[in-house]
């Protein structure tokens, strides 16, 4: 028995040891049990142990290598209830999964108190609202924005599908271009409310005017409802400013960084303080002779530049009974050096008229950046029924530029014909909005909301020094140089009223109106000074050079001296109709424009004043259908216009100022009619767990009288002008189709997006050839100016809540486009296909179920050191351009196209700290 016992004995002790010490796991979800959204970050532990972990971003957790026995799982997150459940772990039943549904601590506060305790800010929000809105969007969060690579908005855009940017010459993203829709195809809100643009030709806002860290999110509308303002052909921009939170909040950041470029070059700056804010005509009055005392030359410098600073501090809280009353105020700060290297062709003509590379410009630039930004929130709720907003908004964007012409010599031999320039300019635009609003319940089935608003945009150009030095065989010479002084304001007063009434349920009317009274004054004044025509003495300072003043009154009456503007009367009424999975929103806006000008020409000249009237009725029609929780699919129509600038209707010739790079002179057009379209879209949108999502969509859009360049010869005249025209030749017309890809896997993940588009226009251009005479007119079909074919996103993920990195590698590919239209038949400039490689990386440094917070960061623009590169496309380029071979011109490497444009800004580096209490 014993001989029998013993291996027994061993069997037994050799299964029990295996059983003694089992482990299993604990895994699930934890969601909102008011919403089911996931709680990412939430923290989940086993009481009495050190077994604990964090939510992912799709909402679950997981608990490995836990020994069987009995446990209280515990889960918690800010603002919500914790939960307690029992877990039991056997031998037979080792792994458990849960469902953990957490409820928000007050879920008496209303809907806005609720949201805000969701995280507004937040990319579960985001998604959110994507899939609940009326019509097609997409949102950027405020979360996207903190981890991206980005610090002002027109960056951060190029994330979104469908579009694509127009930089600034220092590499800076500056206007939006929606789905191949040139940037004056889209408008701009702030809160909801359009503001007025400090750009000094057009109605466009430049978007790096804002920083990106005052934002809640970025909403980009692509099919627009009646209650929205009809002017977006390709879209519309909203910056969702920061919002007083549920909770008392105090965050800020502190970072600094610095400019690749400027470690292999100094930087060229000029003396701010010695810029005339004012022209001597505006000093001593308009009948002043001004001298060449007057303008003295600035001073340059080189010198290494400071690094670059980043700064914001934000701080909101509610007060009073129920916390009835909402503050937020938040600033932000940005100090930035920034600039390129590269060349530029001047193009113009041959004597025998036809087009040729002419000087060769080999430039530097040199950009110190200041950028304000101060917002502030208020609102007051006064009883359950009505509650009052304010809002207000300043952005203030300085800079100071330098452009150097420093490189006269290629491949080690001296070139003739180039000049060497040296340009001063100061410019500071601003933005202020200032809103006020009411929304009232006025009966149970009747409500009520409305604005009121002050909006007014600056630009302030003073002082723009020019001063050129020509380098030729016979000797070096200076040239003509100018000062110029430019400034314009653009100033809106307008009231919104909009009133839904609830039919039944699931049936609401809504109507409403809008009434935008829009002034602008734009002034210019320019001065030229003629050198004496002799050798330069001293190439090294200008003062030796005996200038004198040709126009000592200055140059009043031109193409930037007018005053404008613009009553916009708008009414609509929409149906939304929600039964069961169907969500149908239809109705009508009107617009009616009422658009006048006055010019500094003589009263007695018909060009001295003018305007234009039109009334536009736009229908549209949304359709949403819910496959599902996570699924819908729309279906989109509206009609929308776009109106065109003051600039481009004030009949103004600058035939005294053609150039070699315009063989013709630009010119207004009084006569220019406003752009209507006809749009459809299709969308179908898949919301997964935590960030995943699908979309896939189409879009065709008609386009009547769009507004473009062209050759036109004026009636009764031989003068042909280039200018602003609604082409002949039929409507453009403009498709495409949109993909959005995100998928996380566990805290990796991977975010794509791809928009095809393809677009057709036919416009008049002069024939180049040199058996033809270039004032014959010949039709061109093309593509619009600004329209990429293929635009697309990439960035890898990597999000680990429970130690607080988040790192992302984002790739941007923009296919060619043209960014000028040529006057010349088939010698447009086409931008070349860009690919942009960004990185951002960031680190919790304290707990995350600490109040306060702590994370360092760090942001990469521009890794790969991607070009701006333009060219002339054309078979025989070089030939067609005058040039007797490619080797002829330096920087010519291909036979098939000219390069006239290169810029290159190497990578910018930013580091810092960003807290949160």
């Amino acid at each position: 028995m014993s001989r029998t016992f013993l291996p027994l004995s061993v069997l037994v002790c050799a299964l029990a040891l295996p059983l003694a010490g089992w482990a299993g796991t604990i895994k699930g979800r934890v969601t909102d049990a008011r919403t089911g959204e996931p709680l990412v970050g939430a923290v989940v532990f086993l009481q009495g142990t050190s077994y604990n972990g964090q939510v992912q971003l799709d909402g679950t957790f997981v608990l490995r290598n836990v020994p069987t026995g009995e446990y209280e799982l515990v889960s918690q997150y800010i603002s919500y209830e914790a939960k307690n459940q029992h877990v039991s772990l056997t031998a037979t039943q080792p792994d458990q999964v849960l469902n953990l549904r957490l409820s928000d601590k007050n879920n008496a506060l209303d809907e806005v108190t609720v949201q805000g305790r969701r995280d507004p800010e937040g990319e579960v929000s985001a998604r959110r609202i994507e899939q609940i809105a009326p019509s097609i969007v997409n949102v950027v969060s405020a979360q996207a924005i903190q981890v991206s690579p980005d610090i002002q908005v027109a960056n951060v855009l190029q994330r979104v599908s469908g579009v694509t940017l127009e930089r600034s010459t220092n590499g800076d993203g500056r206007y939006a271009l929606v789905r191949g829709m040139d940037k004056r195809y889209n408008y701009t809100l702030v809160n909801g409310i359009k503001i007025p643009s400090p750009d000094p030709y057009n109605r466009y806002v430049p978007l790096d005017i804002f920083p990106a860290d005052l934002l809640q999110r970025l909403e980009v509308t692509k099919a627009l409802t009646p209650s929205m303002e009809g002017d977006a052909i390709g879209g519309v921009v909203n910056m969702v400013m920061k919002d007083a939170p549920a909770e008392r909040t105090l965050s800020g950041q502190l970072g600094t960084g610095y400019g690749q470029l400027f470690m292999d070059r100094s930087f060229l700056g000029f003396d701010r303080g010695g810029v005339n804010k004012q022209s001597p005509g505006e000093r001593n009055g308009s009948a002043y002779q001004a001298t060449i005392g007057d303008f003295p030359w600035p001073g340059f410098t080189h010198k290494t530049p400071a690094p670059n600073l980043l700064g914001n501090l934000t701080f909101g809280s509610r007060y009073g009974k129920d916390q009835r009353l909402g503050v937020l105020v938040a600033g932000s700060y940005q100090a930035q050096t920034r600039g390129s290297n590269g060349y530029f062709y001047e193009t113009g003509i041959t004597q025998g008229n036809d087009p040729a590379l002419r000087t060769l410009h080999v430039q530097e630039y040199s950009t110190q950046q200041q950028r304000l930004g101060l917002n502030a929130k208020l609102d007051y709720r006064l009883d359950s029924r009505n509650t009052l907003r304010f809002y207000g908004v300043y952005l203030q964007l300085e800079e100071a530029q330098t452009r150097a012409e420093t490189d006269t010599t290629y491949k080690g031999t001296a070139r003739p014909d180039v000049d060497r320039l040296l340009r001063a300019r100061y410019q500071l635009q601003g933005i202020a909005n200032t809103t006020l609003q009411g929304e009232h319940q006025l009966t149970d089935r009747l409500s009520a909301s409305w604005s009121l608003v002050y909006s007014r945009a600056t630009n302030n150009v003073p002082d723009v020094s020019e001063q050129d030095i020509k380098l030729t065989a016979s000797g070096n010479y200076y040239q003509n140089a100018t000062r110029t002084w430019l400034d314009n304001t653009d100033q809106d007063k307008a009231a919104y009223l909009n009133l839904k009434y609830l039919l039944a349920e699931g049936l609401e009317l809504s109507a409403g109106g809008l009434y935008r009274d829009k002034d602008r004054v734009n002034h210019y004044l320019a001065y030229q000074l003629r050198p004496s025509g002799q050798p330069a003495t001293n190439e090294g300072d200008i003062n030796s050079e005996a200038y004198t003043v040709f126009n000592p009154l200055g140059i009043y009456v031109g193409n930037n001296n007018y005053t404008a503007a613009e009553k916009v009367t708008a009414s609509y009424g929409q149906l939304r109709l929600v039964r069961g999975a169907w969500e149908v929103l239809g109705g009508v806006r009107t617009e009616y424009t009422d658009q006048s000008y006055i010019t500094s020409l003589p009263l007695s000249e018909a060009a001295n004043r003018g305007g234009q009237k039109y009334l536009d009725v736009l229908p549209s029609l949304h359709l949403r259908y819910a496959l599902d929780a996570r699924q819908n699919l729309r279906a989109s129509y509206f009609s929308s216009i776009s109106r065109p600038s003051f600039f481009e209707l004030t009949p103004h010739n600058n035939s005294g100022s053609v150039s070699e790079s315009n063989v013709y002179a630009e010119a207004g057009n009084p006569y220019l009619l406003h752009t209507q379209a006809q749009n459809l879209d299709l969308r179908y949108e898949f919301f997964g767990a935590g960030r995943d999502q699908v979309m896939l969509g189409a879009f065709y859009k008609n386009i009547k009288n769009p507004i473009e360049y062209g050759l036109v010869t004026l009636p009764n005249t031989t003068v042909t002008v280039y200018q602003p025209i609604n082409p002949s030749t039929g409507a453009a017309t403009n498709f495409g189709f949109e993909w959005v890809g995100v998928k996380f896997f566990g805290p990796f993940g991977l975010s794509t997006n791809y928009t095809f588009t393809s677009s057709s226009i036919t416009t008049n251009k002069g024939r180049s050839a040199t058996s033809e005479d270039p004032r014959v007119l010949v039709a061109q079909k093309r593509p619009l100016q600004g329209q990429s074919k293929h635009v697309a996103n990439v960035s890898l993920l990597y999000n680990d809540p429970r130690s607080g990195i988040e790192v992302q590698l984002a790739y941007v590919y923009t296919g060619a486009r043209i960014v000028q239209v040529g006057q010349f038949l088939g010698l447009d400039y086409w931008q070349r296909a860009q690919s942009q490689l960004d990185f951002s990386a960031e680190k919790r440094l304290t707990k995350s179920d600490k109040r306060f917070q702590l994370t360092a960061y760090v942001k990469v623009q521009n890794l790969l050191n991607t070009p701006y590169q333009v060219d002339i496309l054309a078979s025989g380029a070089p030939a067609q351009l005058g040039a007797p071979a490619v080797a002829a011109y330096p920087f010519q490497d291909r036979a098939d196209r000219v390069s006239v444009v290169n810029q290159t800004y190497r990578a910018y580096y930013l580091a810092g700290l960003r807290f949160r209490l």
